[in-house]
């Protein structure tokens, strides 16, 4: 018997490959909810799973970011969702339940312990014996610190809401960079979008997060903490494994984190032995990318972020945006580097040995 912790879109989506009898517990009542996420994917979620129509609110097919005074449109080569993102994590559970999986609601992980090669888990609500847990329990992972394998984690905070909002571009995202680390406004349709701000959770995100809102009435609070990526986190702990964001796989570009996770739980079911050896290698250089790309456009002045606007209004630069998947940075940032000596000038050399 494998437990998997948490019934998220890895969880779910592994319980949904795994050949062996597996069980998932769900501390809440039901699974989807609260949603703390943006709910948009990139054109990659169809090479991983497909997504029925009926659970895609709307599409994106360009992106406008403004930095100071100075913006562009980046029109995407290939379209972007916007998922229901409560029926989006059902849509997987009940794959994972088709795929002869049980699930137990309302039943918090607590801990375990070790006996003879096999562990007893224990819940709210019993104790079960099993051979293998999988933690997909989130960013403050449980699982993970009962394996003493949680680690010194960073979050930041992303304030969100759908909210009725004037004055929308459909089928366009905005992402402004200079509210938070960044701010977005992803319409679901004329009328209401997903709005919200991230970064270090202080008076002054709460403010600009206000300022994002204005005088929008909010819907629904979406609100919530998310993990910076750690490139020494440990995934395993003898049969007990981290995925998703209880593995801190979150790229920090955009802090989206669900292809990853997915992605992850395919790796662990298909080999359990080589899942972490085969994650970071094939994905972990994205993601330490994507860590050092923050961390730059933090620190850049409001200068500095109308020069890289500037450099991205280029033709052949654009191109590249538009038809390079966001998820996978190093598969771009290469061309940028190859062509532009100006991103060198604004420190992104420092992926020079890391991804040539």
């Amino acid at each position: 018997m494998i437990s998997v912790i948490g019934a998220g879109p890895a969880g779910s989506f592994y319980a949904s490959k795994e050949k062996e009898d597996t069980i998932i517990f769900e501390e809440h009542k039901n699974v989807g909810r609260p949603v703390a996420c943006t709910g948009i994917l990139t054109d990659s979620i169809h090479g991983i799973t497909k997504v029925p129509k009926e659970l895609i609110v709307s599409k994106i097919n360009k992106f406008k970011i403004t930095a100071g005074d100075k913006s562009i449109y980046v029109d995407l080569n290939k379209t972007n969702l916007v998922l229901d993102r409560a029926r989006f994590d059902q849509h997987l559970l009940q794959e994972a339940l088709d795929n002869g999986a049980k699930l137990k609601l309302n039943e918090k992980f607590i801990g375990y312990k070790e006996e003879k090669g096999k562990y007893k888990l224990k819940t709210s609500k019993g104790i079960y014996e099993t051979e293998m847990i999988v933690g997909a329990d989130g960013p403050f992972s449980s699982v993970a610190r009962a394996a003493e394998i949680y680690g010194k984690r960073k979050f930041v905070h992303g304030w969100q809401a759908r909210a009725k909002f004037k004055d929308l571009e459909v089928g366009t995202t905005e992402i402004k960079l200079n509210l938070g680390e960044f701010s977005w406004i992803v319409p679901e349709d004329e009328h209401i979008a997903r709005v919200g701000v991230i970064g270090i959770n202080n008076e002054k995100l709460k403010q600009d997060y206000k300022k994002m809102l204005g005088a929008s009435e909010i819907i629904e609070d979406q609100s919530g903490a998310i993990p910076l990526y750690n490139p020494k986190q440990k995934l395993r702990k003898g049969s007990v494994f981290l995925i998703g964001d209880a593995a801190t796989q979150v790229k920090a570009t955009t802090y989206g984190g669900i292809i990853y996770g997915l992605i992850a739980g395919r790796y662990l079911a298909e080999d359990k032995e080589s899942y972490v050896a085969n994650f970071n290698k094939k994905l972990g250089r994205d993601l330490w990318v994507s860590l050092k790309m923050r961390d730059l456009m933090n620190n850049m002045t409001e200068k500095q972020s109308n020069e890289l606007l500037e450099i991205f209004k280029k033709k052949n630069n654009l191109e590249i945006l538009e038809n390079h998947d966001r998820n996978f940075p190093s598969k771009f940032i290469v061309q940028l580097l190859m062509k532009e000596a100006k991103l060198w000038k604004l420190g992104f050399g420092i992926f020079k040995n890391k991804v040539f």
